[in-house]
């Protein structure tokens, strides 16, 4: 019988409950929620999905009657034919990803018959119902429902946020809004919503939705849509109106700040050093809000569950221009897998300065558990491309933890500290350091325990996962900046106490939006709030209880009474119930 111990972190890993369908090899049906990953560049909203960032691997939803899905495919929740027969078999993919606080929601449709339901007031394309801040479901629709001779797509915002939105439809080549004579190519089509303007500020929200969309054929504007012709399917995550929501998470934040130290590690594993406990952190794993994203796959048994959700803690120090890159998993399974190369541990892709290596020019540190020895640590590993001498790394195993084997029970998971010289690569101190970090982790996968179908295999990551254009077409990678600030001291020189930490915003100075970020020890009631150089009050970006770990809040310049503000110096300040922080930044025009 499987074992089935599901153990959490403490410092900052935020894990929601999850059904097993929506992250298995099985069908990929209905997840409960999406990680909503960042785009590297504004998208321009004109339907066309050109962008890189569309063309990017993550994860999203497949509105099909086929219900056909891949490794990053999701079918949803259920479906309806409103008018039979139905025989155009459209599908719609839906994909969704985040610029900041601008949640931007994708359409890509093959559509044969692209018009309205007759003359009722539906259409072809998107309706939408999403939770503002305090929970109130609103409605977006981005859809064919104009009448008249190939009208372009028109969007419906709600009455109480009517400039929240922005939307744009494309026609394919071929295709004629409301026409019948022949068949069409299908649409396109993007929408940004403004989180921010429906009263949201956390960069990790949850945010509630259901998705439906609708696919009349046949119909002509002004024909009766109960009649004789046309047919009408629709499919929808959730619930068709909306009594049942799911979650899009705001994941993947594209930096981390790498605090500066003046102390040299000691290369030992163990992340007992006191800077650690104030480092900037992303912790990988399923269902984090700092992971870009994530797979897992049944060795062959679709009926397997992943029940070792490990997550890992990786956290980001600098001293000059070395990076310290700590990470802490909770792994009970620390092992690789008997019959392949894959194993547990890091695994990190790095550039060069200024630019994105080439298939052939990847360069690959490894610091995983290769061996397959009882008892082993890992083994550290860089390939080819990276130069000699630009990284080195080591393990810990804490008692209780005998890798490669699963003879001796439960394991109490690993740490791993690595040092990256980053100078190899081109960078200075100030500059952001673009990586991706991969977490494997390999469950019950030791040659003493292998079976077909019962060991699991499930990478996560921050950034991509195998920055191979043969896999992923348009890879991202991530930012470590190597930071002037150092750790454990507030930018005006104050020491933090405990782990309470005010990071410095990124990017410093800014135009048109920052980031500010910060840790809490403790689940406490907090507020971060915007003061001009008068000491003026200009803007509130959180006052809430949050929980204990890592936060992220955008600031877009826009002022309490809705106005942009002006060119200069301003103050944002952290407030607990028991600390006090302030920074200082910069507003560009």
């Amino acid at each position: 019988m499987r074992r089935k111990l599901i153990r959490f972190l403490t410092a900052g890993a935020c894990i929601l409950a999850m059904s097993v369908s929506a992250f298995g090899d099985a069908g990929h049906v209905d997840p409960e929620y999406l990680q909503v990953v960042s785009a590297e560049d504004t998208i321009t909203v004109d339907g066309i999905l050109d962008e890189t960032d569309w063309q990017r691997r993550f994860d999203y939803l497949v509105f099909s009657p086929q219900r056909t899905t891949g490794d990053v495919e999701y079918t949803v929740t259920d479906t309806l034919v409103v008018k039979g027969p139905y025989v155009d078999s459209t599908t719609t993919s839906v994909k969704i990803m985040r610029h900041g606080m601008d949640l931007y929601v994708a359409l890509d449709s093959d559509d044969h018959s692209v018009g309205k339901f007759g003359n009722s007031w539906e259409g072809d394309g998107l309706f939408m119902k999403i939770e503002d801040a305090s929970g109130t479901a609103v409605e977006y629709k981005l859809y064919y429902n104009l009448g008249g001779e190939d009208p372009d797509i028109h969007l419906e915002t709600p009455g109480t946020y009517p400039n929240s939105a922005v939307g744009a439809g494309y026609e394919k080549p071929g295709t004629i809004v409301n026409d019948t004579t022949a068949a069409d190519s299908g649409y396109s089509a993007e929408m940004v919503i403004h989180l921010d303007d429906l009263g949201y500020t956390d960069m990790h929200a949850d945010i509630p939705v259901m998705i439906n969309i609708f696919d009349p054929d046949g119909y002509k504007d002004d024909t009766d849509p109960w009649g004789e012709v046309g047919a009408y399917f629709k499919s929808w995550w959730g619930s068709e109106w909306g009594s049942e929501m799911r979650m899009l998470r705001l994941a993947d934040p594209t930096h981390r700040v790498a605090l500066k130290t003046t102390e040299t590690i000691t290369l030992d594993g163990q992340l007992n050093e006191s800077f650690w406990s104030g480092a900037e952190m992303v912790t990988i794993g399923e269902g984090s809000h700092t992971s870009t994203g994530g797979y897992y796959m049944q060795w062959g048994d679709t009926s397997n569950t992943y029940e070792d959700q490990s997550m890992a803690e990786v956290k980001f120090i600098h001293n000059g221009t070395d990076l310290y890159i700590g990470v802490s998993s909770n792994d009970s399974s620390v092992c690789k897998w008997s019959p392949g190369w894959e194993a547990d541990g890091l695994f990190l892709w790095m550039t060069n300065k200024g630019s994105i290596p080439a298939a052939g020019e990847r360069m690959e540190i490894k610091a995983m558990y290769f061996s397959g020895n009882e008892g082993d640590s890992i083994t550290f590993e860089t390939n080819a491309n990276v130069p000699t001498g630009a990284a080195e790394g080591v393990s810990y195993e804490p008692e209780g933890t005998v890798t490669h084997t699963e003879s001796n029970g439960a394991d109490e998971g690993y740490s791993i500290e690595v040092v990256v010289h980053t100078d190899f690569f081109g960078y200075a101190v100030g500059d952001t350091v673009m990586l991706s970090a991969v977490i494997w982790d390999l469950d019950y996968a030791d040659a003493d325990a292998y079976t077909e179908g019962v060991s699991d295999y499930a990478p996560q990551w921050w950034g991509a996962q195998w920055v191979d254009p043969n896999f992923e077409k348009y890879f991202m990678y991530r930012g470590v900046v190597l930071s002037d600030q150092t750790v454990g001291v507030e930018p005006d020189g104050k020491t933090i106490a405990g782990e309470f930490a005010l990071h410095q915003n990124y990017p410093n100075p800014f135009n048109p939006s920052t980031r500010i970020s910060f840790e809490l020890p403790q689940k406490d009631q907090v507020s971060l709030t915007i003061y001009n150089t008068l000491g003026q009050k200009v803007a509130t970006l959180v006052n809430s209880e949050l929980s204990a770990g890592s936060h992220e809040y955008q600031w877009n310049g826009t002022l309490e009474n809705g106005k942009q503000a002006p060119a200069g110096m301003y103050f944002y300040e952290l407030k607990s119930t028991e600390n006090v922080a302030t920074g200082k930044m910069v507003l560009l025009k």
